[in-house]
Formats: C-alpha cells, sequence, structure tokens
C-alpha cells in the first residue's frame, strides 16, 4: 500500500493521514546504521514538525490499521516485523503472490504492483495464492511453485488469431513483455557459458558475471521502482547491445566461450546451430532457420567455424525474441 502521499498532507484520495504516515515511520525512528550494521539507539525518537503551530513533537510507533495485532513487548522494528506477518493480517501474503506473479509473468495480477488498494476487488486468484502462502508459512518456494503449475503460465504469446489486449488482460495468453535490465544482462551471461550459473558455480566465476552484469545495467538503464512499467526499447539500448562489451565477450571466440566450444564440440553442422539456439534462446531452431544457418556452416572448420557461430550467436542475441518474455 503506497502511504508516502500522507508524508505531507493528509492523502487526497485515499483515508491514509499524516499520522498513520508518521506512526509507521516512528518504528524505525531508533533504528541507527554504524560500521557493524543496523542497530537500535533505545534513547532516540521520531520528532515530526507540525506545520501550523511550528512545534516539534515526539511520534508514538503506532500501524496504520489492525493495531491490536502489534506486540506489546520487543523492539520497534521487531514488533513492526511481528504486525507484517500475523497470521491475520493479510497484506503481507497478497502483495507477495502479487509481485512473484508479476516478476515471473512481467505484469502483476493488479497494478501498481505496491498498491493493492488501487482496486476495489482484488481478482480471486491471487486471494487463492496470497491464502496458500501465508497458510504454508510464507513458503517463497511454494508460490513460486503454484504460480508456475498454473494454466496462464503455461500459454504461449503466440495464438491462432491476433492477440488482443483482451487476451492479455483476462490471461489468455502468455503477456508480450519486455525483459528487464537486470535480466537481459544476466541472460547476456548465461548465454556465453554452457554450464549454468547460479549459487553452485565457483565464487570467482560468480564474481565474474555479477561484474558484467552490474557494468551493463549501469549503462543499459536500471528501471528501479517502474520494473515493471511497459516501455519501448531505447536506440542506446540497441546500441549497447549491438556494440557494448560485454555482448562482445560473450560473443568473441574464445576457449572458454559457447560459441568456441559449440563450434568445436558439435557432431553436425545442426548440431551447432540448435546447441546455439539452446544456449541463447532456449528453444530449437525452426527448420527454415535450421536449414539457412547450417548452409552458413558448411565446410568450415577451426577458427573460421568459430567465427561464423559467433556471428550466429551475435545475432540471436540482438534479435527482437531475445529481449522479450513471451
Amino acid at each position: 500500500m503506497r502511504i508516502d502521499c500522507a508524508q505531507c498532507h493528509d492523502h487526497p484520495f485515499e483515508h491514509w493521514t499524516q499520522e498513520d504516515f508518521q506512526g509507521l515511520a516512528a518504528f524505525f525512528g531508533q533504528a541507527r546504521s554504524g560500521l557493524t550494521g543496523l542497530h537500535d539507539d533505545p534513547e532516540a525518537e521520531y520528532r515530526a514538525l507540525d506545520r501550523q503551530s511550528g512545534a516539534v513533537r515526539v511520534v508514538a510507533p503506532v500501524p496504520p490499521f489492525l493495531p491490536e495485532l502489534l506486540p506489546e513487548e520487543g523492539n520497534r522494528r521487531w514488533r513492526l516485523a511481528c504486525w507484517v506477518t500475523h497470521p491475520d493480517n493479510p497484506q503481507l501474503a497478497r502483495a507477495t503472490a502479487n509481485r512473484v506473479w508479476a516478476l515471473m509473468f512481467g505484469r502483476p495480477l493488479v497494478e501498481p504492483v505496491d498498491d493493492l488498494e488501487a482496486v476495489d476487488a482484488l481478482p480471486e486468484p491471487l486471494l487463492l495464492l496470497a491464502d496458500d502462502f501465508a497458510s504454508h508459512g510464507f513458503d517463497l518456494k511454494r508460490l513460486i511453485r503454484a504460480v508456475a503449475a498454473t494454466e496462464a503460465f503455461s500459454l504461449d504469446s503466440a495464438t491462432d488469431h491476433d492477440a488482443s489486449w483482451d487476451d492479455e488482460a483476462s490471461w489468455a495468453v502468455f503477456p508480450l513483455v519486455r525483459l528487464r535490465p537486470d535480466q537481459v544482462a544476466g541472460a547476456i551471461v548465461q548465454a556465453s557459458s554452457l554450464e549454468t550459473i547460479d549459487r553452485q558455480s565457483p565464487l570467482l566465476v560468480r564474481l565474474i558475471a555479477g561484474d558484467h552484469e552490474g557494468k551493463f545495467i549501469a549503462r543499459y538503464g536500471d528501471t528501479g521502482e517502474d520494473e515493471f512499467v511497459e516501455g519501448c526499447s531505447t536506440i542506446p539500448q540497441r546500441l549497447l547491445m549491438m556494440n557494448g562489451d560485454v555482448v562482445r565477450e560473450a560473443t568473441t571466440p574464445d576457449l572458454f566461450a559457447s560459441c568456441s566450444r559449440i563450434a568445436s564440440q558439435a557432431p553436425s553442422d545442426r548440431a551447432a546451430v540448435e546447441a546455439a539456439y539452446l544456449a541463447v534462446l532456449t528453444r530449437r531452431p525452426t527448420p527454415e532457420e535450421a536449414s539457412y544457418f547450417e548452409a552458413e556452416l558448411s565446410g568450415l572448420e577451426g577458427d573460421a567455424r568459430a567465427e561464423r557461430l559467433s556471428d550466429l550467436c551475435w545475432t540471436l542475441l540482438n534479435s527482437s525474441e531475445f529481449s522479450w518474455n513471451h
């Protein structure tokens, strides 16, 4: 729920008041950041200025709703955490279910993703997922499995007719959405490796991948709070994909690049093209695509074959399909 508009005045459209904002902020009034991390200063208080009288007053920590769920003992942030996760407070489960759905589909069930009060009635799928999430101890893995098991998640964005906004709004097709910058960066780094890069990977591999991703996002542009807002690719973003260091390094033939390993180890031209498609687009090529690129590889060996595979991977990375979730 967004109550930040009530920081300076009562919300003009919702029921939130300035006191609601101040009471919530007071839970963090004793929090201090130091060299050893975050700690609480029992002597500190959250103070608010009354703009009419000019007086400064100490604000007591009070949740904006369901105050009866707040524990009486413990430090303020611990009490707030208990209030947020209380079984009788449904908002955490609903907000989490909405965000997980958005992360997996590219679009939330309720928009904006962080303001469920923006709609009059929450959709039934959101309520079902939230109730299941809360009743199983806020098991995030279970929630992700539940969303992945839905029929909507298994659908294709392509249909036998021209998909319309109504089709996407009713989840009759998978929504066609652009990948977020961090997803594009991670996909580029992963595509350049035939082995999965995850928490089981060597530390050095993860550090190198993280460094490449960070540099790419810095230039590509981080959507930040607007991560689920639909938008078109910009010219600088396309130029970065075509000429940037991350894509160039990902497709430069060397000992560790996927294109080089595919070129040297694939038993046939068809297998090489298929492996490249699986590494970059996670699908096999169509018969027409396979036939075209097999002809491009025909008769090539050694460095020439690796260079041609590099060109193929570069082309796939710069295709529209690579930058979209569908």
